[in-house]
């Protein structure tokens, strides 16, 4: 049997061979790919480009060239994504890069790419400041806290929450959270508490105790880590008893829960567990969700996620705007980009010219949001159940807690 790779071989073969024998046009990427970042999101970001460029190049790759993909790890760290995103531009060749998974990564490479001139498209950054700053090479195709937050805070007060606790990460992205979930509750009789920690806690007994010992205990807790925090403050919660139990829901405000790992660490404890993905493979339902839908899985074998469609639609987009001006020129990319009107397996994407407020510059303002909840052990995000927006509901009433 012919494997997905041995066709995708076989079609470049047989469809692209003259035109991929000259040189190859390099795209770049940065993903978290060690600790202190999160592996497992930047493995399906990666996978998601993969999936990407062999895509392309079965097609006959870009102006009769292959395409090549070029990843760097960030480690998650400010310090590792510069020095990656310096490599990629000073040592690779690239002629755009995209990618990463942590608004410290992508704030601070944004005056990298300013400084080389080379655009950058975001993946899965969502503090406002990515785009906020300003820089005319960034460009954001996945949520910043302002958008996604708000919707999400919509949805508390919809499902009658009145005790939110925000534990959060004191990084940018970290204080977002608690800014908008503070914001859009506080005049709707949603009393919000917060604690701030270092994204390489390991121990969050403290806060938790503090939190399980409160009067009243909090019916919501907001875990605003990234990474393998994430997970270690969410197991915590569950083996203390606190959450997600029968008094108090857990909604994970980062990406990690949407990888299988999640499940490793939680075990049947990962119920109930409320995440808040910028997007579900399947939806909307289009041919071409569908179809990076089973292209993704028959790949990797696994089924794919928002972040792995972000890695995808990252190198997509540059593969468009590349197209349509004819040229691997930077200053023409930013110009594709911003002319862009391309169909992915999230919806069209497009990006917005908008400076008020300052995050809408450069931003995909379409992105699907969607709130949804494991109900059994080891579901996938497509196959929870969505408790918003409201008209994509798939429970007829909330299925909050155990």
């Amino acid at each position: 049997m012919r494997t997905f790779g041995t066709l995708i071989a076989t079609a470049v073969l047989l469809a692209g061979a003259p035109a991929l024998a000259q040189e190859a046009i390099k795209i770049g990427g940065i993903v978290p790919l060690s600790p202190p970042g999160g592996v497992q999101t930047g493995e399906s970001m990666r996978d998601g480009m993969t999936l990407a460029v062999e895509e392309l190049n079965a097609n006959g790759g870009l102006l009769g060239r292959p395409v090549e993909l070029k990843v760097e790890d960030s480690g998650g760290t400010p310090e590792k994504g510069i020095a990656a995103f310096e490599r990629l531009a000073s040592k690779e060749g690239v002629v755009a890069v995209q990618g990463e998974a942590h608004s410290v990564v992508c704030t601070a490479v944004g005056p990298v790419a300013e400084k080389y001139n080379l655009p950058f498209v975001a993946g899965e950054c969502w503090s406002d400041e990515v785009t906020a700053a300003g820089h005319p090479q960034v460009f954001r195709l996945t949520v910043a806290n302002s958008l996604v937050f708000a919707v999400a805070a919509d949805w508390v007060k919809e499902a009658g929450f009145k005790n939110v606790a925000v534990i959060a990460e004191n990084s940018d992205w970290g204080f977002g959270v608690i800014d908008v979930f503070t914001k859009n509750l506080k005049d709707n009789g949603v009393n919000v508490t917060s604690f701030t920690g270092e994204n390489t806690t390991t121990d969050f007994t403290p806060q938790l105790l503090e939190l399980r010992r409160a009067e009243p205990r909090p019916d919501l807790i907001v875990a605003g880590f990234t990474g393998s925090a994430l997970l270690l403050l969410m197991k915590q919660a569950a083996d203390l008893g606190l959450a997600p139990s029968a008094e108090t829901a857990m909604f994970s405000a980062g990406a990690d829960v949407l990888e299988p790992e999640f499940w490793n660490v939680m075990g049947d404890k990962g119920v109930h567990v409320i995440a808040n993905p910028a997007g579900l493979p399947g939806r909307p339902d289009t041919e071409k969700a569908r179809n990076f839908s089973k292209a993704y899985e028959a790949r990797f074998g696994r089924p794919a996620n928002a972040v792995a469609m972000e890695g995808y639609d990252g190198v997509m987009v540059v593969a468009e705007a590349i197209r349509a001006r004819n040229s691997t020129d930077p200053n023409e990319i930013m110009a594709g980009l911003r002319e862009l009107s391309w169909e992915g397996p999230r919806g069209v994407i497009s990006f917005s010219a908008e400076t008020d407020p300052a995050w809408k510059f450069q931003q995909w303002l379409g992105v699907p949001i969607y709130v949804i909840q494991y109900t059994e052990p080891n579901q996938s995000p497509s196959d929870a159940a969505v408790l918003w927006p409201r008209a994509e509901k798939t429970v007829d009433e909330l299925v909050l807690r155990p």
